[in-house]
């Protein structure tokens, strides 16, 4: 199969060149005839599937030929080639049949070389030896260039020397620079090579017999087997290059010298006072120590408390914060911890606890521990709440239409911003369709009774069996200072889609509102089904956002919603969480770490946790018990490891009062090691860049 480089006198570049070799080889072509026009990567990153592939490649051929070459893959190239032939090869037979330029066979692992010509700069670098396979092998037959086998670390190098370039110098200038590990075998003269690193040998039986096995399918390939008889005429000939082994090094080494001893002995006499840029240097010369703080740390710890969200609280469509909740109940304030929800949503016992599907626990980070934590267990503790006061009174007049979640949420949200809120709805009581779900046995009367008789009692003014016709709903327009629409969802004909009249913009049945549940009119906005239907809990977000847009609109301020990146899981250190057997849970504050054990009281624990182990006095299914499970993600337990970790003591904590806190470095110790975030369990600590 033959394919051109050129269409239509165009040249195709070297990605679309390399699509069609790989739909080829796809497809069952297993011999190919390339005609090159400079493009790269020729015959690199092919995995025969069917059979082995051939690839004959004329014309000029860019860089990398071969590169990232696969086992079964064989390359030839009628000419010379460009940098880089068989990097990274990893088992492909090359043969170029011409010169080949720089950093030939650069970083290969498997596979073998065979070059015509000579090579250019720095070919055979970083080679290494995979010893599941066979060594890698590169054959040149006139010379190499400057820099050759640098830094190489396996497999088999053979300069033939015919006919070289530098009769003197057929392997460069200093090469082997770096080397640990392979062989060089070369014919001819050599000078400079790197005596630190290799010895410059006779070759032994085993090397002769070698070189005279693999020379001849060397020779055939590059179409000169009448040299057979001129390379294999004497192993003194020939000689070999390989690196000394790091104990051969120490005993030659001696003194080694300091890093200020080498800089004047050897680096300044070589390159200059202040090294290569010292010319264009100002100011005094100064080395940095190895250990730097203040400004010259390249980076520093930064507490980056609550920067990110846990996985709980970024999937909740009400934004409930659960890992502040599991935190109050780890500080023993149980009522706090419940009340809090009331913040978020009026509806804690109905929803939270009973209807809501808990996405939140499906996000839990515990999980990749042992199991998500029962945050539906703390909606079902939250019947007996402590009804929550407004910040302010003296508010705004708003109207909220419709009783149902999204409703009940945006009102119960403007009584607590303060406003005198007044709720309109339709039928006889409030709940709307969540009374489908006590109908249907997904909760219990009583439950949703609790939750909307809180309600109910709070400082919202409520109008059952009333209607808001088209005259009303002018009337709120010109008498509220703002309005929230959440009547619930409207048959396809909209007969409900009729109140608001061409004023408002609607779709299919729906209000259309920005993203913060703004509709066409600036101060009415609207929630819930009348906007996009959903379940109970996305309802009660709807309808919070909605009121919270409406409030920063009625006092001139700003409402910017949740935008905080999720924290993943990977920034947490979930070792620190390990499963945890029996009744046992965790504090907050100990300051210390441990791995378990039995006593008095307790029971084993498996892996290091937060804190002192103490027995759990209650089922294990408490929300007191789960708040010790909880990783309190992006959110410092105040565990005092950051602190106990610093070798140098640069973090300490810091109380604000009100049983607030902070922990603080100090610059002047801190030296950037990053201790501080590689331990933290609850990803607070990172490194940033010390700009």
């Amino acid at each position: 199969m033959k394919i051109v480089g050129t269409i239509d006198g165009k040249r195709v570049s070297s990605r679309e060149l390399e699509e069609t070799i790989q739909a080829a080889v796809n497809g069952g072509a297993h011999e190919l005839e390339i005609e090159a026009r400079g493009q790269h990567g020729i015959g690199g990153r092919i995995w025969p599937k069917h059979a082995p592939v051939k690839i004959r490649v004329q014309g000029p051929i860019g860089q990398r030929l071969g590169a990232m070459g696969m086992m079964g893959t064989e390359v030839v190239a009628e000419g010379g080639s460009s940098d880089d032939v068989g990097w990274l090869n990893c088992g492909a037979k090359i043969t170029v049949l011409g010169d080949v330029t720089n950093g030939a066979h650069n970083a290969g692992a498997q596979g073998v070389l065979y070059v015509q010509g000579g090579g250019g700069a720095r070919c055979d670098t970083m080679t290494k030896h995979n010893p599941r396979f066979e060594p890698l092998q590169s054959w040149y037959f006139r010379d190499v260039g400057d820099s050759f086998a640098e830094f190489k670390a396996g497999g088999i190098a053979v300069v033939c020397g015919v006919n070289p370039r530098h009769s003197e110098n057929v392997l460069g200038y200093r090469p082997c620079v770096g080397m640990v590990g392979g062989t060089v075998y070369f014919r001819g003269k050599t000078e400079g090579y790197s005596e630190k690193d290799v010895q410059l040998l006779e070759l032994s039986d085993q090397d002769w017999q070698w070189l005279c096995e693999n020379i001849k399918p060397y020779l055939e390939a590059i179409d000169r087997l009448d040299h057979l008889p001129e390379l294999t005429r004497s192993a003194a000939d020939w000689r070999k290059l390989i690196a000394y082994t790091p104990a051969e090094k120490k005993e030659r080494s001696g003194h080694r010298l300091s890093t200020w001893e080498f800089r004047r002995s050897q680096w300044e006499p070589a390159v200059g006072k202040g090294g290569i840029f010292g010319d264009m240097i100002e100011k005094p010369f100064t080395l940095l120590p190895f250990i730097t703080t203040g400004r010259e740390r390249r980076f520093k710890p930064v507490w980056n408390n609550e920067k990110q969200l846990p996985p709980c609280v970024a999937v909740c469509p009400s934004d409930i914060p659960s890992h502040h909740r599991f935190q109050l109940l780890r500080q023993g304030k149980r009522q706090e911890a419940l009340d809090l929800v009331l913040q978020y949503s009026p509806l804690a016992a109905t929803v939270c606890g009973e209807l809501c599907p808990n996405i939140c626990m499906k996000a839990c980070s515990r999980k990749v521990v042992d199991r998500p934590l029962d945050i539906k267990g703390l909606g079902r503790a939250s019947r007996d709440l402590t009804l929550t006061q407004p910040e302010a009174t003296g508010g705004k007049q708003v109207a909220v239409i419709g009783g149902g979640p999204a409703g009940l949420s945006a009102a119960w949200q403007l009584w607590l911003k303060g406003h005198k809120v007044t709720l309109y709805e339709a039928g006889s009581r409030l709940g709307g369709r969540l009374w489908q779900s006590v109908e249907q046995g997904k909760v219990a009367a009583d439950i949703l009774e609790e939750d909307l008789a809180r309600i109910s009692a709070s400082g919202i003014e409520l109008k059952l069996d009333t209607t808001v016709e088209a005259d009303r709903f002018q009337s709120l327009r010109r008498e509220q200072d703002g309005i929230i629409i959440a009547c619930g969802a409207q048959d396809k004909e909209g007969k409900g889609l009729s109140f608001l009249g061409p004023e408002i913009h609607q779709q299919q049945g729906k209000i259309k509102t920005n993203h913060q549940g703004q509709t066409n009119e600036l101060q009415v906005f609207a929630a819930g089904d009348v906007v996009s239907r959903g379940l109970p809990t996305h309802l009660i977000g709807s309808g919070r956002r909605a009121a919270l847009a409406l409030h920063a609109l009625l006092t001139d301020s700003q409402y910017h919603p949740e935008s905080r990146p999720t924290i993943p899981y990977a920034g947490l250190k979930l070792e620190y969480f390990a499963f945890q057997r029996g009744e046992c849970s965790t504090a907050d504050g100990g300051g210390t770490t441990g791995t378990g054990g039995t006593g008095a009281g307790t029971t084993p624990v498996i892996g290091p946790v937060i804190g002192p182990i103490i027995p759990a006095a209650k089922p294990a299914d408490t929300p007191e018990s789960e708040a010790g499970r909880c990783v309190s993600c992006g959110l410092c337990r105040d565990c005092h490891i950051c602190e106990n970790t610093c070798h140098y003591g640069a973090i300490s904590r810091r109380d604000l009062g009100a049983g607030e806190f902070e922990y603080v470095v100090d610059p002047a110790r801190c030296i950037g090691c990053g201790f501080c975030a590689g331990t933290c369990p609850c990803g607070i600590w990172e490194m940033e860049e010390n700009l």
